[in-house]
């Protein structure tokens, strides 16, 4: 059920990310997990820049620190992707390949929300720019920090997954 939750969410993706956890391939999986992620990182920065000027237009200072640091903080949430523990065919990471059916069930899961979360995120950031011209710079602010905190979370979940890599299932 959750494979077929990450199909419909990305289905551009799916043939590539789901089809090898568990037949050996599992450095091709993970590197179009870690394509989309880094793709929607990039396009979350993206908006951010946007923002950061439409700030900086509208004179609202604390708005285009804030978004200063959400690109920041997307710069390194990116590095992270790329550099991951299992983001290089030449890992020495002992885990790799060697995954339990019942772990492969809960890093596909786990995938799934982290790849979701992303969504998420994308739909706050929209908001926030729909919002933008017709609320106050404190509103703003307080819209930004959500989305920023939303930012944190998906970074957080993409580094748990070390944890069903390694075969520490549980929480």
């Amino acid at each position: 059920m959750a494979i077929q939750a990450v199909r419909a969410l990305l289905p551009q993706i799916t043939s590539l990310v789901y089809d090898g956890y568990d037949k050996g391939r599992f450095m091709k999986s993970d590197d179009a997990l870690r394509a989309e992620l880094g793709r929607r990182c990039e396009m979350l920065a993206r908006h951010a820049e946007k923002l950061q000027t439409d700030a900086h237009t509208a004179e609202y200072k604390s708005a285009r620190k804030v978004l200063s640091s959400i690109i920041d903080t997307l710069h390194i949430f990116q590095r992270e992707i790329q550099f991951s523990i299992s983001g290089s065919n030449v890992s020495s990471h002992s885990g790799i390949g060697k995954l339990k059916s019942k772990a492969i069930k809960k890093l596909v899961k786990h995938d799934s929300e982290t790849l979701q979360s992303m969504v998420d995120c994308t739909r706050l950031v929209n908001a926030v720019a729909e919002k933008f011209v017709s609320v106050d710079e404190d509103v703003l602010i307080g819209l930004i920090s959500e989305w920023n905190q939303s930012i944190t979370r998906c970074r957080n979940r993409f580094l748990e997954r070390n944890m069903f890599i390694d075969g520490l299932t549980k929480r």
